[in-house]
């Protein structure tokens, strides 16, 4: 009787370990897919805000870690995307989040100039009511053309507001909320580069803490 229970024992112990194995790799899979998935994304939205012929390494492998940030409002680590034409760099890709939107969070994919100066923005997720959350979609408006150029150096920090705020970038009445949340996500990301600039072009470093 006691080997047949310790058999038993020995015989729920593998399959708990190998389910567990199952599900563990499972997840690890899932979660890879997701980062690819992502990733991908993000390189087909590299184009439309990075001009391709002003670097020429491979920014996918060029990469650095950004430890959560309040300035970027991103709980996780991610990744910023490094451009540069001869070595030199050119300019920095990354993720910013604003929590203040209209339906939450906002995230946008944000190119920025080695001078500082933005190069374009685009909206990878957000939970805007249908039709109000098109204004700061490209493919639907071209709103979010607004912030090609600005810069901490053009725009001082009463500026960077919606018009109805008393700063100058325009908005539609009825998203004005998914504007707001959009301007205070880009600039924060400006901020965050004029913060960490040197640190993020530097060879030598894996992770910015």
């Amino acid at each position: 009787m006691m080997h047949s229970v310790s058999r038993a024992t020995i015989a729920l112990a593998v399959v708990a370990t190998v389910a567990g194995g199952l599900v563990a790799g499972v997840d690890h899979f899932t979660r890879e897919r997701i980062r690819a998935n992502e990733d991908r994304e993000k390189l087909a939205l590299v184009g439309a805000i990075l001009p391709p012929d002003i670097y020429d390494n491979r920014l996918m492998r060029d990469t650095i870690k950004l430890s959560p940030s309040k300035l970027l409002a991103i709980p996780e680590t991610t990744l910023a995307y490094r451009a540069r034409r001869g070595g030199k760099p050119v300019a920095v890709l990354f993720e910013a989040m604003s929590p203040n939107g209209y339906g939450g969070k906002i995230r946008i994919f944000v190119a920025i100039l080695q001078d500082g100066s933005v190069s374009g923005v685009r909206v990878l997720a957000h939970n805007e009511t249908p039709g109000w959350g098109d204004y700061i979609e490209a493919q639907k408006n071209k709103w979010i053309h607004i912030f090609d150029g600005s810069s901490l150096a053009s725009q001082k920090p009463p500026d960077w507001a919606v018009r109805k705020d008393g700063g100058s970038f325009q908005f539609v009445t009825r998203a004005t909320v998914s504007a707001r949340a959009v301007v205070d996500a880009v600039h924060r990301s400006a901020l965050y580069y004029e913060t960490f600039r040197d640190r993020i072009f530097d060879t030598d470093l894996r992770v910015i803490p």
